[in-house]
């Protein structure tokens, strides 16, 4: 592999870069919009470099293909246009060393593919989340990538802002959140018109039971596709909004409620997808962590789940406490579980456990219905995320 060219960063607290890939004007495959991806080799790389080694955008390949930049800085901003060809395995390096610090980055491509190469941080016994000065390398506060048909992959350390968006590629994120104290009001959406959203969908046993990679509890969560699935493993925060046109949806969400505000949305939506929702509490850390913060009278979590033709399936952990609104025109309605006092009516299924700590409402068309509390899916999940899965 080699280097055609080596372009400097100039990087700081108060700088924003912008990264782009651009189709070449002209020739033969300048006239076919979308290659297969089978036909599709570049890609953009995003890579942490040793300290002292200067900061870099490095264009690479085989051999000498033809392409052509800019790089224009205006005041705190550079921009950097590169223009390529999506069959050209031309690999594009953004580089820069450890502490290096970025206000935004964006890095948008047409065809290329968007890495990350950064390799996942070593984790202090007992932490539950990572702050900046526990890591040596943080993109940028405010974290923007964008792909036309590439798809998006890796683990990104975010701080304040993670917005990933793709118009036909598949989407793969690890989340890595930063944060100093756990009133940390973050941001992350991820959205695609056509391809798969896979959220934290690989994290093994024990990378989900030290639950680094779940955003702070006062942080908001949006995840859209329109027909592509979503599948998420994630910590339920302030506000989670997760919609689909046609494509399934699979969530795992952990229960850990540590604020101060009375309501916190969880808000699932689909038009004919199928939903499969389970919901875990967390170990017991976190509940006693939370017993020592005051708490208002009512707090909890109000959680909406809608589909107009496909099936809603939930599963809450035991320690789940609240009611239950189910209601469909045409489908079937099932809420069971140990300690659920239930009320049917026309369409309508009422159920309350307990005190009325959270509210459920979910709502069908003609898709069927089934919320179960204690049931074995959760509990296997709250055993994997835990880490006691025997």
């Amino acid at each position: 592999m080699h280097t055609l060219i080596s372009l400097p960063l100039t990087l700081g607290s108060d700088r924003s870069l912008d990264i782009l890939q651009k189709p070449k004007s002209g020739g033969l495959f300048r006239t076919v919009p979308f290659l297969p991806t089978a036909f599709r080799s570049g890609a953009l790389h995003i890579q942490q470099v040793p300290a002292g080694a200067p900061a870099v955008l490095d264009i690479c390949a085989t051999k000498k293909y033809s392409y052509k930049f800019t790089n224009d800085i205006i005041n705190e901003r550079q921009s950097i246009v590169i223009h390529t060809s999506s069959w050209e395995p031309v690999q594009i390096y953004l580089r820069w060393p450890k502490d290096a610090g970025l206000d935004r980055l964006q890095v948008v491509t047409a065809e290329y593919s968007i890495k990350s190469d950064i390799a996942m941080p070593s984790v202090p016994g007992g932490a539950t989340h990572l702050s900046p000065a526990d890591v040596d390398f943080v993109p940028a506060r405010e974290l923007f990538l964008s792909s036309r048909s590439g798809a998006i992959t890796g683990l990104f350390p975010s701080h304040d802002v993670l917005d990933v968006f793709s118009s036909s590629g598949s989407t793969s994120l690890t989340l890595l959140p930063l944060f100093d104290k756990p009133s940390h009001a973050g941001k992350v959406v991820v959205r695609s018109n056509s391809g798969t959203l896979n959220i934290n969908g690989k994290l093994d046993a024990d990378a989900a039971a030290s639950r680094v990679h779940f955003p702070s509890r006062n942080s908001s969560v949006t995840i859209i596709t329109t027909s592509g699935s979503i599948r998420a493993v994630l910590g339920l925060t302030k506000s989670v909004t997760i919609r689909s046109s046609s494509g399934s949806q699979n969530i795992t969400a952990l229960l850990s409620d540590h604020s101060h505000d009375r309501r916190s949305d969880f808000v699932t939506a689909s038009s004919s997808g199928t939903q499969s929702i389970t919901v875990v509490s967390a170990a017991q850390l976190d509940k006693t962590e939370s017993s020592a913060v005051e708490k208002t009278d009512g707090t909890g979590f109000v959680c909406k789940h809608s589909n107009r033709s496909g099936s809603v399936r939930i599963a809450y952990p035991g320690e789940w406490e609240g009611t239950v609104e189910a209601h469909s025109y045409s489908g079937s309605i099932s809420v069971t579980g140990e300690g659920v006092d239930m009320d049917r009516a026309h369409h309508r299924v009422t159920g309350v456990k307990g005190t009325p700590e959270h509210h459920t409402d979910v709502g069908t068309s003609s898709g069927s219905i089934s919320v179960n509390f204690g049931s074995n899916a959760a509990s296997d999940m709250q055993k994997t995320i835990s880490g006691k899965k025997e």
